[in-house]
């Protein structure tokens, strides 16, 4: 101000430049530690794997993502679809036909699968024990369904209104009756990354579901883990399953080329990506298969209750399209989606290659001592298993010599 008020003072404007000076250093030097905090935190949240923390921390960094509505093409695409009444009604159209694409199973293959013990314990209506137990398991912060409850509203639950609740979901178990509320999903999508952004094949269909909803799949599905899941899925799948991930896989096809190449064996490898493999699945087959694998009746009309005669609505751009019936697939954004995917899928794939010359077979001892030439060549005290595939869900790579 001194300088600005006497501009011809030379002193003067050598001091406001010097302090000017000083003051851009500090700025940057606050700009370079607010930079280097950041680059800390969002690293640690990366490594404690703390992807909700990570992605705020990054929307703190670039700012939100643009939420503009991204025009489609029309199903024989020919036109470009700009106004977004119009690209919600192509959204309503794409998932209608995905949602219920004809499709039929081999009765014989079906009749194949083996008929495990009835597991009738899982026809007891849940306790009030269960029912906490899903509700503390439930995530807080995800996106509301169409009821528009928090889960935090269920998490503060206790006494009488617990009690209520509980209530409620035995009721929907005892009577085998669900209201539609709890079934019917809102859909919205998101990009897969790939291809053209004016293709809804280029996109994953996300379902919201009611809170309750979630609550009662998330029941049923601790019965499914704890009674028919790792009793039936093989070690080499490891999609949605606890302590595993791609990670093991990738590991178990490297070691499979690493050894074939020491003992100087060919090794064939053939990696399946199944295309909408969740919408397409075949209901009539998905309800026997469970039958086979041992759910009670009742147990499987609970399941089929959250996909029967339900309905889906698309948001998008500000815009709630027209509800349309869902007759085929399973709902992305469920619990019990998975599980119920992994199960269905290894059936079929045994199916698949059953009769069929595939596989490497491996020797391994696992006796605690240390690994050595002599050892590997060793006849006794080791063991011998096929290799068939490797999984993670639906992405799939079958080996063979």
């Amino acid at each position: 101000m001194e300088w600005q008020n006497n501009p011809n003072s030379d002193p003067k404007k050598d001091r406001f430049k010097s302090l000017q000076a000083t003051a851009q250093c500090e700025i940057r030097k606050m700009q370079d530690r607010w930079w280097e905090k950041k680059a800390e935190e969002m690293q640690h949240f990366a490594d404690t794997k703390n992807y909700k923390q990570f992605f705020s921390a990054l929307k703190t960094v670039y700012g939100p993502l643009k939420s503009a509505t991204a025009p489609l093409l029309s199903s024989d695409g020919d036109t470009l679809i700009k106004d977004k009444k119009g690209i919600s009604n192509r959204w309503k159209e794409h998932f209608s036909q995905l949602f219920n694409l004809p499709s039929s199973v081999d009765q014989r293959a079906l009749d194949q699968i083996p008929q495990n013990h009835i597991i009738e314990q899982l026809d007891i209506p849940p306790s009030l024990e269960e029912v906490q137990k899903a509700i503390k398991q439930m995530s807080a912060g995800k996106a509301l369904g169409k009821d528009g409850i928090l889960t935090e509203v269920y998490k503060a639950l206790n006494g009488k209104a617990l009690q209520a609740f509980h209530i409620v979901l035995t009721s929907i178990w005892e009577e085998e009756d669900m209201p539609s509320e709890l079934r019917d999903a809102s859909i919205v999508v998101l990009y897969k990354n790939k291809g053209t952004r004016t293709a809804c094949d280029n996109y994953r269909g996300i379902s919201l579901l009611s809170t309750a909803g979630k609550i009662f799949a998330r029941v049923i599905l601790n019965r499914l883990l704890s009674s028919v899941s790792e009793q039936n899925l093989p070690e080499s799948q490891c999609g949605f399953r606890p302590d595993r991930s791609t990670i093991d896989m990738v590991f178990t096809v490297r070691q499979m080329q690493e050894k074939c190449l020491e003992q100087n064996l060919s090794l064939y490898i053939v990696f399946v990506d199944l295309t909408k493999a969740f919408d397409t699945v075949n209901r009539d087959a998905l309800w026997v298969i469970f039958s086979k694998l041992g759910c009670p009746a009742k147990f499987v009309k609970l399941i089929q209750l959250f996909h029967v005669d339900m309905t889906g609505e698309v948001l998008s751009g500000g815009e709630t399209s027209d509800c349309f019936n869902i007759s085929n697939g399973m709902k992305q954004g469920c619990v019990l989606t998975p599980v119920l995917f992994n199960l269905y899928f290894n059936q079929v794939l045994r199916q698949a290659v059953m009769d069929l010359d595939l596989g490497v077979y491996i020797k391994y001892r696992l006796d605690g001592s240390l690994f050595n030439l002599r050892r590997l060549t060793a006849k006794t005290k080791t063991t011998e298993r096929l290799i068939l595939e490797a999984l993670f869900a639906d992405d799939c790579a079958l080996m063979a010599h």
